[in-house]
């Protein structure tokens, strides 16, 4: 069953204003989670998610209580292992609670199974709060590579209002060696590099959504979807086809249409091998093929390149894709090219301005119905029927408006400022959870749940607690104040294991001994939600201690001079990425504890979403300022070269992962972030890999003065840093 190509409005309706709707103000319920990646809200208001490397937990907002409930086994990259070629992207990627969970606590996860080259979704069930690990019933199995830098999972799983279940799924690729076009590799050795085995094949689970209906022992085909059961050299799981990595879905509550955001290619222009790189966000309001990786965007089409010569071949017929490649196992005509909802490169979007430029990451959020009877509408009335978009890049939220036909009528800006909003679904009063992921690529420790209201809502009191001075395991509210000055009840709640308990009201309480692992103050004034204040009564166990040893005495501590060094811990430390530094510091009476950047360029590098992807001092998606810094603050045409390298994008130098060109970065804020990454590096040397070698410490930074001292520290992945000082001569 093919889809009809899509009508759009003229782009002269798609070019009306981009004003910001009305404010929106967000509330952050919890912190501290790591790597968290879905979400899905129960019909009493608590919150479920997932994180990467396998936990589960419940959040409880009315008190704040967050609960780890279960522990999957899965392959996914780990801190222990940070620079392994093998499960680059696997996880626990996605969570959908059943329709009826109240009553059957089912939930249905998607993850990569440990010990097989396969994604998995299956249904388990909740017993006494926790994840029933022996209750798990296997509903589909993806076959996937994990080798070669192999990425794009996918992962969002949703229920539909006729319970029906949607899942996608990444097509299984590695992106980094077609120069930011189509992975179409078809010599005989590049598997890995070649989505025509997934995506674009209609006998196989990758590059896809699936739509299934469960049932008590399995699930069933509905009707619909693309091609029909039976149907030769087809899955009739596929509803749609020809996805890179539909990252985030979502379906409307109403009309069942499906949305997605679809994390596009790195291209930043186009060339004989294709069209500019584009994400989309898409719209299917039928079974269809999205093209991937024969089509992009609009239905821009790609040549069927010759990866041999890197010469371009015949060119792809949007209404009657082939696929052709040699590892083919379904169809070779295609389902016609469906074009995207809305499509966006790394530079200006003349068809969609609101999309703004830069670095991009498509998420498909809800769809808005406003509605008198519930307790919160984000957006007014006369923005009835919008579907809410954003990027984990840009940090954005737009409103798309849907007109007649569910056409797009408007786009504008609803928030931005966010950090890397992961995930987004509405509650049942109408008030929007937002998971985000936190400041790195992987391995975060500052992931946080949000909830966004309309500005409008009344205010939550605040309240702030803290020990009591002289009294073990007793605590006391330090302040609570509410905006619009109602009376405000504090109640103490502490966390047991998976549930909680009340510990009483007022403003001291004391914590029975040995009990609990965090206690909760709430604050409530009866009409708003409530605020929470959290103290831990528990401290993680702290990883093994690295010991740094160096040669000489402190005299021999000067600028320019090479000392000895060895590192020892009680289980050795992987030598390739262990790093020994010196760091000199001022006598300036205070230290930040690192090299960092002033506040005025903190505020340019987060308004130019520079620390998306990037650090001052550790590496993540790409490489750390300070390597950077340290790595080339010795060449003489440093900042013209790295000028060049930020507005026209790359790979190679720090490793696969590319960089996008920067062309929305000004070139007078490039230069003062240039110098400012530049000089990072002042009075700071360094040694990698060796647990038994040499240091030159750093030349006299211009800024030195009388005394100061030397800090030197050797860190490794897994182990606590060793770090010491001693007085600089």
């Amino acid at each position: 069953m093919q889809a009809p190509l899509r009508n759009f409005l003229p782009l002269s309706l798609l070019l009306i204003g981009a004003a910001t709707a009305a404010p929106i103000r967000k509330e952050t319920i919890a912190e501290g989670f790591h790597d968290p990646m879905s979400i899905s809200v129960a019909a009493d208001g608590d919150v479920y998610f997932v994180e990467r490397e396998g936990k589960m937990f419940r959040v409880r907002p009315s008190t704040g209580g967050v609960f780890e409930i279960g522990d999957l086994p899965v392959s996914a990259l780990r801190s222990t292992d940070p620079k392994s070629d093998s499960a680059v992207e696997d996880g626990l990627q996605g969570i959908a609670l059943d329709p009826n969970f109240a009553k059957n606590q089912r939930v249905f996860l998607y993850y990569s199974v440990p010990d097989k080259l396969i994604d998995r979704l299956s249904r388990f069930q909740l017993k006494d709060g926790k994840l029933d690990i022996s209750s798990e019933l296997i509903l589909i199995d993806v076959q996937t590579q994990r080798h070669d830098r192999i990425c794009h999972h996918g992962g969002s799983v949703q229920f539909g209002p006729d319970g029906l279940l949607y899942l996608s799924v990444g097509d299984n690729t590695n992106p980094f060696a077609s120069d930011g076009y189509a992975p179409i590799d078809d010599r005989p050795d590049r598997m890995p590099w070649d989505a025509q085995r997934s995506a674009g094949n209609t006998n196989d689970l990758r590059g896809k959504i699936l739509r299934i209906r469960p049932t008590e022992k399995g699930y069933e085909i509905p009707p619909g979807n693309l091609f029909r059961k039976s149907t030769d050299k087809t899955r009739p799981e596929i509803f749609v086809m020809g996805c890179r990595n539909p990252f985030r879905i979502s379906i409307d509550s109403k009309n069942s249409t499906l949305y997605w955001g679809e994390v596009g290619p790195d291209a930043a222009n186009a060339s004989d091998k294709g069209p500019a790189g584009h994400d989309e966000v898409n719209q299917a309001k039928a079974a269809g093929n999205f093209g991937w990786p024969f089509l992009i965007a609009n239905n821009k089409p790609y040549p069927i390149v010759d990866f041999t010569t890197g010469k371009p071949g015949r060119m792809t017929d949007p209404a009657a894709p082939k696929n052709t490649g040699i590892r083919n196992t379904g169809l070779i005509d295609l389902p016609p090219g469906q074009s995207a909802f809305i499509w966006y490169p790394y530079a200006d979007s003349p068809e969609f301005p609101a999309m703004g430029k830069g670095g991009r990451n498509a998420m498909a959020g809800p769809v808005f119905y406003f509605s008198p009877k519930r307790k919160y509408n984000i957006l007014p009335k006369e923005d009835d029927h919008t579907l809410l978009t954003y990027d984990w890049i840009r940090g954005k939220i737009w409103k798309a408006k849907l007109g007649t036909g569910e056409k797009l009528e408007k786009l504008e800006v609803l928030d931005e400022g966010n950090r890397h909003p992961m995930d987004m679904e509405m509650a049942a009063d109408g008030s929007i959870w937002l998971l985000d992921y936190g400041s790195e690529w992987w391995f975060n420790k500052n992931g946080f749940l949000r909830r966004i209201l309309p500005d409008s809502a009344n205010h939550s009191p605040e309240i702030a607690i803290e020990p009591v001075a002289g009294k073990d395991r007793t605590f006391s509210v330090k302040s609570a104040t509410d905006a619009e000055k109602d009376p405000i009840v504090v109640t103490w709640w502490l966390t047991t294991g998976i549930t909680e308990k009340k510990l009483g009201t007022g403003s001291t309480i004391t914590v029975p001994a040995g009990e609990g692992s965090e206690i909760r103050a709430v604050a409530s004034d009866g009409k708003s939600t409530n605020g929470i204040a959290r103290i831990s009564l528990t401290t993680e166990k702290a990883a093994p201690e690295l010991t740094l040893n160096l040669s000489g005495k402190a005299p021999d501590y000067v600028f320019g001079n090479t000392i000895d060094f060895k590192v020892i811990s009680g289980t050795a430390p992987d030598a390739a990425q262990t790093t020994v530094s010196a760091r000199y510091i001022p006598a300036t009476g205070h230290d930040a504890g690192g090299p960092q950047f002033s506040p005025e360029i903190t505020a340019l590098v987060t308004a130019n979403q520079c620390l998306a992807c990037h650090q001052v001092d550790h590496t993540s998606v790409g490489p750390a300022y300070l390597n950077v810094s340290l790595k080339y603050r010795d060449r003489p045409d440093a900042l013209d070269y790295l000028k060049n390298k930020v507005k026209t994008g790359g790979n190679g130098a720090w490793g696969e992962v590319p960089m996008p060109p920067q062309i929305a970065l000004k070139d007078t804020d490039a230069d003062t972030i240039l110098r400012a990454i530049l000089g990072l590096s002042d009075g700071i040397s360094q040694s990698k890999g060796s647990l038994n070698g040499k240091i030159t410490l750093p030349s006299k930074p211009a800024t030195a003065g009388e005394g100061g001292a030397w800090e030197f520290t050797a860190e490794a992945p897994g182990f606590t840093t060793a770090k010491f000082r001693v007085p600089a001569k």
